[in-house]
């Protein structure tokens, strides 16, 4: 269908230089153009991020990996020789090799979240997770055995792992935080009726004009929040209307929506063509209606 699309365009492009009038098909062929472009650009940003985490988490699994070896290289003399300056560094290695395993946790969690809602349906970034993901348990099993070797050989690696337990409850803190503000962020609100609806309910009111001609219907500043129905920005992009004369009365940019008819006088729904610039004014939507 793409190819279709892009090969007819320059066909209609010539066509509508012959006349003055505009061409409807022409204009519907390059709505469908610049939407499969902005689908491209964002699929690709998508993809870009995920490689750029997934070589994050490899270049931590090098790095594991090496201190690691300067442990066991450290170890293989005998606990006879291990005094002062290389047991400190062994817990350093000990303490920046949880950090990174930490790091890598975060990160596949993060990649998880981010592939479920991109809608993305790429096997092979699923099976590189899960690929990661079994990295990172066996790697974990390595280090909980180089601990115990550690152990045995009188290394006190106690307060270390103290240490490392309140870094993960930090780190579970602010991935809860991180979420919260996420669903924040993506969380608004709409309603429809009519202005007695409205205007009963505590929604909106009339301000301005001169001798009670020319008010304008605005949203309230104390507008009863429980009358609106709550929607996730990133699943909701089409709102129902049924009715006649619909108008949008708070601020949204008009070049972000457009309104489904139903025939010619009845208005089906709103449809939001560019949800990031439509919520960026307010999270909160108000259309009025003649039912």
């Amino acid at each position: 269908m793409k190819r279709i699309i892009l090969l007819a365009l320059p066909a209609l492009l010539f066509a509508a230089c012959q006349s003055d009038q505009p061409n409807p098909e022409l204009e519907k062929l390059k709505a469908e153009k610049e939407a499969i472009a902005r689908e491209a650009a964002t699929k690709d940003s998508t993809i870009n991020s995920f490689m750029e985490s997934l070589n994050e988490i490899e270049d931590n699994l090098r790095e594991v990996k090496q201190r690691q070896g300067n442990i066991s290289s450290s170890a293989a003399k005998g606990s006879a020789e291990l005094q002062g300056n290389a047991k400190d560094r062994i817990n350093e290695d000990i303490n920046f090799i949880n950090e990174l395993m930490e790091e890598n946790k975060s990160k596949i969690a993060s990649l998880q979240s981010k592939l479920k809602k991109s809608n993305l349906k790429i096997a092979e970034f699923e099976k590189m997770i899960e690929r990661m993901t079994q990295q990172l348990a066996e790697k974990d099993q390595e280090i909980s055995t180089l601990k115990e070797q550690l152990a045995a050989m009188n290394i006190q690696i106690t307060e270390l792992n103290t240490a490392v337990d309140n870094l993960k409850s930090e780190s579970a803190n602010k991935t809860q935080t991180i979420e919260q503000q996420t669903q924040q962020m993506n969380t608004a609100y709409y309603c429809v009726g009519t202005y007695k609806e409205l205007r009963d309910n505590r929604v909106v009111n009339k301000e301005g004009g001169f001798l009670g001609l020319g008010k304008k219907k605005i949203l309230k500043s104390d507008f009863n929040q429980d009358y609106f129905t709550q929607i996730d920005v990133t699943k909701v992009t089409s709102i129902p209307i049924n009715a006649k004369d619909a108008k949008v009365i708070t601020t949204h940019p008009t070049s972000s929506y457009k309104l489904e008819m139903d025939g010619k006088k009845k208005a089906k729904s709103l449809t939001i063509t560019n949800p990031t610039q439509f919520w960026k004014s307010s999270k909160y939507l108000v259309i009025t209606v003649d039912k």
